[in-house]
This record gives C-alpha cells, sequence and structure tokens, in this order.
C-alpha cells in the first residue's frame, strides 16, 4: 500500500494496491522503538545479505499507528515497541548502504512479503537497491504488490512462485465519509479553514468535485510516476507497463509472460542464482 499524508490525516493510496488505514495524530513514544535492521560498522561475516521487506512499507516510525506496536519489557525495565508488520525505508537504506561498503558482502538478496506502503518510501529502498552496485535478487513469497512491487523491481532478477501474486501498479487515495452518519446523529461539520482545500480528506464532509480533481492529478502524477520507475527497472517499454497497471495482481505464470518477474520459484532457485553469479557458496546474513 501507499502511504499519503494529506492534511491532519493519513490516507492508504494502494498506488501499489490497496485498501486503506487512517490514523490522524499518532502519539509516537520517541527513543522507545528499536532500530529496525540498522546495519552496525561491523563488518558482515557472509558474503551476502538477506534484507526482509515484510509488511507495509513506512518511511519513517511516527507512520506507524501505536496499535500496531507490541510493548516489550527488556533489562532495567526499559521498554521497546515492535512492530513486526512495518518496514521502514531509511533504516533498510542505512542497512543496504552498510552492506555495499562492506567487501565482504558481495550480492544482496530482497525477501519480499508486502502489499505495498508508501510511494515515497518503496521507491527510498528501491533506489537504494539501485545504487548497491553488486548482484541483487528480489524473492517474493505470497504477495509484492504496489510499492512492495516496486522494490522488487529494482533487483537484477526477480523470483516468485506460481501461486504469489505481483503487481498492483495503480494508486488510490480511498477514505471513508462519514458526512451522511454525521447529519443522522445530528452531528454538524463547521469549516474553519485559510483555503478550500485546507480541509481536503476531512471525512466529516462531502468531497466537493474541485477537490476530487485536484485528487485526481495527484494521482494520475503518482500511478505515471509507478509506471516509469518500473519500466525503468524491468527494462520494458512504457506503453507496456502502462497497459499493465490497472492495479490488480497477477499469478506467478502471468507475471512471468508479462515481464513482471524473471523466473518461477523460491529460495532454493534465488540461493542457486547468487551461487552462479558469485561463483562461491552462498552464505546469508539475515536482517
Amino acid at each position: 500500500m501507499i502511504e499519503l499524508f494529506r492534511g491532519p490525516f493519513v490516507v492508504v493510496a494502494a498506488a501499489f494496491l490497496g485498501a486503506g488505514f487512517a490514523c490522524a495524530g499518532v502519539l509516537w513514544w520517541a527513543g522507545l522503538f528499536p532500530s529496525l535492521g540498522v546495519a552496525s560498522s561491523a563488518p558482515f561475516s557472509c558474503n551476502v545479505l538477506a534484507v526482509q521487506v515484510h509488511g507495509t512499507i513506512v518511511s519513517s516510525r511516527s507512520s506507524i499507528p501505536l496499535a500496531d506496536t507490541i510493548p516489550v519489557s527488556g533489562e532495567g525495565g526499559v521498554t521497546t515497541l515492535l512492530a513486526p508488520n512495518y518496514v521502514v525505508s531509511n533504516e533498510v537504506e542505512s542497512m543496504i548502504r552498510s552492506a555495499s561498503t562492506d567487501p565482504n558482502i558481495k550480492a544482496l538478496l530482497v525477501d519480499v512479503e508486502s502489499a505495498g506502503g508508501g510511494p515515497v518510501a518503496g521507491n527510498e529502498i528501491a533506489t537504494a537497491i539501485r545504487r548497491f552496485g553488486k548482484p541483487t535478487v528480489a524473492l517474493v513469497h505470497e504477495m509484492a504488490a504496489s510499492s512492495g512491487y516496486l522494490v522488487a523491481a529494482a533487483a537484477d532478477t526477480i523470483f516468485a512462485s506460481e501461486d504469489s501474486s505481483v503487481g498492483s501498479i495503480g494508486v488510490t487515495i480511498s477514505y471513508t465519509d462519514y458526512s451522511l452518519k454525521n447529519k443522522k446523529e445530528g452531528v454538524t461539520f463547521n469549516q474553519l479553514s485559510s483555503g478550500p482545500y485546507k480541509d481536503t480528506f476531512n471525512p466529516d464532509k462531502t468531497l466537493t468535485e474541485s477537490e476530487r480533481a485536484l485528487i485526481m492529478r495527484d494521482i494520475q502524477v503518482s500511478r505515471d510516476d509507478f509506471v516509469r520507475l518500473v519500466a525503468g527497472y524491468r527494462g520494458q517499454a512504457v506503453e507496456k507497463i502502462d497497459a499493465l497497471a490497472d492495479g490488480s495482481t497477477m499469478m506467478g505464470r502471468q507475471a512471468l509472460e508479462n515481464g513482471l518477474i524473471d523466473g518461477l520459484g523460491g529460495t532454493e532457485e534465488a540461493l542457486a542464482y547468487l551461487g552462479e553469479k558469485l561463483g562461491e557458496p552462498v552464505e546469508i546474513c539475515w536482517q
């Protein structure tokens, strides 16, 4: 899914798939959230770094609702908040950047299980993969959709199962309108804003036609950017990817036939590919 921020609301845009979630005014407990895979300065003891892109892709920890975190007490009474269903792009970037300069690391395995997330967050990870400068392979499990697919597309080669769901190239910024419910309950929305578009996406008011036109303009721009990036990463014509960009996913074999992946297979196939590329046994560090 893609998470776009509009005014005070978080809107999930599955420009890269999606059912949405919205969380306004999330309180973030600074310092209580653990590092999500940031590489240390110590050299790696393997020759392949495996990065897990599992769950919703976000740009920062502040995008994660507290309701989706798990508090865990540690030594000395210190509490950490785990968010197992999220991937923070700037931390993945840091990890990949560190590995790219480590002489021990000779390749990157991107392990993908994601329905998407924010367009910027997905692009940040994809850019880090492209800049890695060494062989990269993406392994898709159940799903690589929306910005999750964008991340996979950035790798040199993509493997997926015949039953994997791949693609969902498109954009949505859908949300719930409570205005009729409020009217029935006698609740009145008083609009007090500095401009006609400041309250766009407020769920307590009906969307105006001018607001809808403005949103659709942005959706089209984001969608076209997505298409262009995938076409470039996959070495395909923009027109071909554009024809596939209806927001749907496709199963593995169809994805292979349409050039969205390079081979059918799982972990063994991905490791065999890396072994051939490196010309030596593969030793993985999972992050």
